[in-house]
């Protein structure tokens, strides 16, 4: 049994995210929609996107930004606020338009409430591969304050020098990473990559955080990692952290 008030953190595959805090109900990139690539079914929009106070997006890929959960979640949450990059205005405005809208940018701190508190960090990736991975606004990832725990969800990025400086006065817990990686295979797919295994590792001991939980490894065919090649890599650089597989749709308490 988990205390009432104690922050709960349900992990719903891929990048999604729920966080239950003091009474409120935060959501992070949900993706509730059925997909041709999908390896498993969705989880119910019914359990978890309902009552949602905040619903935070990292960009506006289909599996961050699904408009499809946007507009179910804001169906099923009448106090619901969206907070996302500022260029994405016009995109959750069209998917959920009775929501309210934070518009975001890197080094914003955001008020949660009653829940805790949100730091918008930079996170380096692209709209398509022909972009690269350019410094651009419209990709954020976030360290959430929430019941005395910090937890840091990267979005998709790979790591950079202004990734790890900004991140660097900011105390982190828990990192939440991906480890799906870059390769030239999936690039001549268009999939644009992410970190990989070793450098979640890395970057989450660098940012001192004492756990890594890896995540975007299992949602789409063609673009998956084994979870444990972080923690094989852990174990093999001798990183002073914990690596966890969490499951999906069974809650946890940090």
């Amino acid at each position: 049994m988990f205390a009432p008030m104690a922050l709960v953190v349900t992990w719903l595959g891929q990048a999604s995210f729920r966080f239950d805090a003091g009474g409120r109900r935060l959501l992070v990139d949900p993706f509730f929609a059925e997909h041709e690539q999908r390896t498993y079914p969705p989880l119910s929009v019914d359990e978890h996107g309902s009552g949602v106070d905040w619903l935070l997006v990292t960009h506006e890929h289909i599996d961050h930004l699904d408009p499809y959960s946007l507009r179910e979640v804001a169906a099923r949450s009448p106090g619901l606020t969206v907070v996302a990059p500022a260029p994405l205005e016009a995109m959750v405005r069209e998917a959920a338009p009775g929501a309210a809208f934070t518009g975001v940018d890197r080094g914003d701190r955001v008020e949660l409430p009653g829940a805790g508190t949100c730091t918008v960090v930079p996170a380096v990736h692209g709209h398509t591969v022909a972009d690269g991975y350019p410094d651009d606004p419209a990709f954020v990832g976030y360290v959430l304050e929430l019941e005395g725990t910090s937890l840091y969800h990267a979005g998709d990025t790979i790591v950079t020098d202004g990734l790890v400086d900004a991140l660097a006065p900011l105390r982190v817990d828990v990192a939440l990473l991906p480890i799906n990686g870059r390769t030239y295979f999936r690039e001549r797919e268009e999939l644009v990559g992410n970190m990989g295994p070793r450098d979640a590792v890395a970057l989450a001991a660098e940012i001192g955080a004492r756990i890594l939980v890896p995540i975007h490894w299992d949602l789409f065919r063609g673009n998956t990692e084994w979870p444990g090649t972080a923690a094989d890599a852990a174990a093999e650089a001798g990183a002073p952290l914990h690596v966890l597989t969490l499951r999906r749709g069974v809650p946890w308490a940090p």
